[in-house]
C-alpha cells in the first residue's frame, strides 16, 4: 500500500468515525437528555442540529470520495464473493446517506422525517454500527487473505545461520 493509498484510507475512516459518531452522540446523548430537561429553546435544538448537520454533511463528502477511490483501488484484486458484501454495505451506505440528509436538511420534503427525528436518528445510529461492522469483517477479509484473487506474499523471515557457523 502507498503512502497516498494509506492516507485516502485514514480520511476515510476518520470521515466514518465522525459521521457515525455524531449521530451515535445524537441517539444515545443528545436526543434522551433533551427529553429529560424542560425548557430547552428549540432555537438552541436547531443550532445544535444545524451545526451537526453541517459537520456530517463535510464527513459525507470526503466518505464518498475516499470510498470511490478506495472502490477503484480494491475491486481489481477481490473475489465475487467480496463483491456481494460490498454491495450490501453501498445498499446501507445509500439508506444512511438519504437519512442523515433528511435528518439535517432544512427542507420541508424532510418534515415528516425531522419531526419524528428520535426514530430517525436511532435507525441512522444502528445502520452505522452495521455499516461499521460489515467494513471491518471485510478488512479482516482482505488482510486475512480470504476475499483475494491472488494471497497475499508471505512475510519475509530472516535466515539462520548453519549451526557451527562463525
Amino acid at each position: 500500500m502507498s503512502w497516498g493509498d494509506l492516507i485516502v484510507k485514514w480520511i476515510h475512516v476518520v470521515s466514518i468515525v465522525t459521521g457515525v459518531g455524531l449521530t451515535l452522540f445524537q441517539y444515545l446523548v443528545l436526543l434522551p437528555v433533551l427529553r429529560r430537561v424542560q425548557g430547552v429553546p428549540e432555537d438552541f435544538i436547531k443550532a445544535v442540529q444545524r451545526r451537526a448537520g453541517m459537520i456530517i454533511g463535510i464527513a459525507w463528502v470526503l466518505i464518498w470520495v475516499t470510498g470511490i477511490y478506495n472502490l477503484v483501488v480494491i475491486i481489481p484484486t477481490v473475489k465475487p464473493n467480496y463483491h456481494i458484501l460490498l454491495g450490501a454495505k453501498i445498499l446501507l451506505v445509500l439508506v444512511l446517506f438519504f437519512v442523515s440528509t433528511a435528518l439535517s436538511h432544512p427542507s420541508l420534503a424532510f418534515e415528516g422525517i425531522q419531526r419524528n427525528r428520535a426514530k430517525w436518528v436511532a435507525i441512522a445510529a444502528w445502520l452505522g454500527v452495521v455499516i461499521v461492522v460489515l467494513s471491518a469483517t471485510m478488512n479482516t477479509m482482505r488482510l486475512k487473505g480470504i476475499a483475494l484473487k491472488e494471497p497475499p506474499a508471505p512475510a519475509a523471515q530472516v535466515q539462520q545461520p548453519p549451526p557451527g557457523s562463525p
